[in-house]
């Protein structure tokens, strides 16, 4: 869900970028996306939905070390909301 929503995003700031030729600028710009994908690789988990309702987090090693942050009940029923449409 948000591994989707966060592959949107980049995809369209990629798009947005597309004719930007000033080399400080791309650099710049490839900078974000480096610290971006820093980001979604260490600090989001996806959660799946288990069989007794639950919802289970398996941490990969890039996530040692990091702060476990959980979602409110609202944003998950939203991003479910939002997976199925």
């Amino acid at each position: 869900m948000m591994f989707n929503a966060s592959a949107v995003e980049i995809r369209q700031k990629f798009d947005v970028n597309r004719h930007v030729t000033s080399e400080p600028e791309i650099r710049r710009l490839l900078e974000e996306a480096r610290e971006a994908s820093q980001f979604i690789s260490t600090m989001i988990v996806q959660a799946k939905l288990n069989e007794r309702g639950g919802y289970e987090v398996k941490p990969s090693k890039e996530h040692v070390g990091a702060t476990l942050e959980i979602p409110s009940e609202e944003i998950i029923r939203k991003s479910a909301t939002q997976s199925k449409q």
